[in-house]
């Protein structure tokens, strides 16, 4: 975040920001399907030692299952999937280095193309939110090729920024910057930073790094990508009255 914040310092560096795009590809053994844990399947879960009830919440009614409680990850039920889990942390990212809002829409495109092993949530998705700031976001996932990885590309007139594996590298457009440099990112932190910065606050009652308020938009972000996929269209934002419409 630091080297996010020293690369869009200078407005000069990137310009208009007009796309972020974003990718979260990986891949397992053909006999072992993400998010599948059958070894957990054990005598020991059995509706004496779950609390069935309190596990399912607000979600339907439905007689002890060991597989869905183990496996809660594949049903929509109780999960958003990838979207959820792995969209969540590569927005939640620029959500907070760019001050962005919840999108004006959302429209996702998704399904089960590689497992049917009887999982509700998609394998493979693409989504896009429009954001109000001006700016698209393009966010594709898979879990059947690791090839393009988890890497985010921040689109603007007179630069890019790239964030993967090793961390920012700012490169800039010649087109609009002919004497512009690459920079490569050079702040680095303890692994347990965040949690610390979390632990911090609770003593010092300051907010943390990431706030309340970013969990909230980057949550309706999420839930929008996720009603666009459940209802088969594009799905917007009202302000107004705070809903999804």
């Amino acid at each position: 975040m630091l080297d996010a914040r020293r690369f869009l310092s200078d407005p000069a560096r990137m310009g208009k920001v007009t796309a972020i795009v974003m990718q979260m590809y990986r891949n397992t053994p053909n006999h072992k399907p993400q998010w599948s844990r059958p070894a957990l399947l054990t005598p020991d879960v059995n509706p004496d030692n779950v609390s069935w009830k309190a596990f399912l919440g607000d979600a339907p009614a439905r007689e002890f299952d060991p597989h869905r409680f183990i496996h809660w990850r594949l049903f929509s039920d109780y999960s958003g999937g990838t979207v959820s889990e792995n969209m969540s942390q590569q927005i939640g990212f620029w959500y907070k280095a760019l001050g962005l809002q919840i999108p004006a829409s959302a429209t996702m495109s998704a399904g089960t193309y590689l497992w049917r092993d009887g999982r509700e949530v998609p394998d493979t998705a693409n989504v896009s939110l429009e954001q109000p700031e001006g700016l698209l976001i393009s966010w594709s996932s898979g879990f059947g090729n690791n090839q393009l990885g988890v890497t985010e590309n921040v689109l603007g007139s007179n630069g890019t920024i790239v964030r993967g594996n090793q961390g920012l590298r700012y490169i800039p457009q010649k087109v609009n910057r002919p004497d512009g440099v690459e920079i490569a990112g050079r702040s680095a932190h303890a692994p347990q930073v965040h949690v610390q910065n979390f632990f911090d606050c609770i003593r010092t009652g300051q907010e943390p790094n990431c706030s309340f308020d970013l969990g909230f938009r980057v949550s309706i972000a999420c839930r929008m990508a996720i009603e666009s996929h459940l209802k088969g269209r594009t799905v917007r934002w009202d302000s107004n009255k705070e809903e999804i419409v």
